[in-house]
């Protein structure tokens, strides 16, 4: 069966779950085309730290939907790689604040310009209008689930 069949035509998780996948998979074989050597995990963090420029541990696992251990593996890599640093926050000793590197500053640009193209490539055969209702479906969806109301629990 391929991937983007579905076994219920109409599930809209199945659908959105395939379309995921094979966005996940492009997305990461378009960062090792371009020499880019992260995982979309790594990538994730990547990208609250460019926004944010510091933050905790903490914060980031919330912001990339992992447990605080799987993103202690995430940031340790990084680390590793000279992309992030860690610090004890001064104001509270449990508390790690992670910052970007001057590598891991420089590495922004050319990722985001790949995640833009490859976002355009993605996009490109589906009709602007079409691709706007489904990005407002897809993130009422996502607050009704994270924020469910008294009937629909």
């Amino acid at each position: 069966m391929n991937r983007c069949e579905c076994p219920v035509d109409e599930s809209l998780g199945c659908l959105t779950n395939h379309a995921a996948f094979a966005a996940r998979s492009y997305l990461t074989h378009q960062l090792e085309t371009n020499g880019i050597d992260m995982t979309i995990e790594q990538f994730k963090v990547m990208v609250v730290l460019w926004k944010e420029k510091v933050s905790t541990q903490q914060a980031i696992a919330d912001f990339v939907g992992k447990d605080k251990t799987s993103v202690t593996r995430l940031i340790a890599g990084l680390e590793k790689r000279s992309l992030i640093t860690r610090t004890t926050d001064k104001h509270d000793k449990r508390c790690n604040l992670v910052t970007l590197t001057p590598q891991g500053i420089a590495l922004e640009k050319p990722t985001m310009d790949v995640l833009n193209a490859a976002n355009e490539a993605i996009h490109r055969e589906i009709d602007p209008g079409e691709l706007a209702i489904t990005l407002r479906v897809l993130k009422t969806m996502c607050h009704t689930l994270h924020y469910p109301t008294k009937e629909s629990e």
